[in-house]
C-alpha cells in the first residue's frame, strides 16, 4: 500500500510541474476590421449564378472569362480611416490611368456582415461578407442586370486574396 500511494503521490508531483512549466501559447483573435485592414487584397476569382448564356455556352466563371490579364494583378487596400486604395499593380489596362487612386469609402457594419464601398457619383455597392480571415475576404452581392434576356437577379460572388 505504501509503494502505491508513492507511486500515486510522484505521479502527481510530476504532472503538477509538467503542467505549471509548460508555457501557454497566447490566443490572438482579430476583429473584423483588423483582418480587412491587414494589407493589399487580389480579387482572385468572380463567379456569377445563375450563369449567363454567351453563344450557347453558360458562364459562370466571370473572373476567367471577363476579367483582363492587366486587371488580375490590381490590389484593393481598406484603409483604417476608411478610405479605400486602388493600384493597378505591375501591369496597367491603360497606361495614362493613375498608378493608384483613393477616392473611394468604405463601411463594415456593426455585426461585420456587411460591407458597403462607396465612390462619388455612384450609388454604394452593398454585399455580404461570407469569409474574412487572414487569407480570404469573399463577398456576395444581388445585381439585378439585363444581360439581354430580360431583367433577372444574380448573386455575384468576389473572391479576395490577402497577399
Amino acid at each position: 500500500m505504501k509503494n502505491y500511494l508513492k507511486i500515486i503521490s510522484l505521479f502527481v508531483i510530476v504532472f503538477a510541474i509538467a503542467l505549471t512549466s509548460c508555457k501557454k501559447e497566447e490566443i490572438t483573435t482579430k476583429t473584423p476590421t483588423e483582418y480587412l485592414t491587414a494589407g493589399n487584397w487580389k480579387v482572385t476569382g468572380m463567379t456569377i449564378n445563375p450563369g449567363i448564356e454567351v453563344l450557347g455556352v453558360v458562364v459562370t466563371n466571370i473572373y476567367a472569362l471577363g476579367v483582363q490579364d492587366c486587371t488580375k494583378d490590381d490590389l484593393i487596400t481598406f484603409n483604417t480611416d476608411g478610405k479605400l486604395t486602388e493600384d493597378e499593380g505591375p501591369t496597367k489596362c491603360d497606361p495614362d490611368d493613375p498608378q493608384t487612386t483613393n477616392d473611394g469609402t468604405w463601411t463594415l457594419s456593426g455585426d461585420a456582415k456587411t460591407l458597403t464601398i462607396l465612390y462619388p457619383d455612384d450609388d454604394p455597392a452593398i454585399a455580404t461578407i461570407t469569409t474574412l480571415n487572414g487569407t480570404n475576404l469573399i463577398i456576395t452581392s444581388a445585381i439585378t442586370e439585363d444581360f439581354g434576356l430580360g431583367i433577372d437577379t444574380y448573386t455575384a460572388t468576389i473572391t479576395m486574396t490577402l497577399q
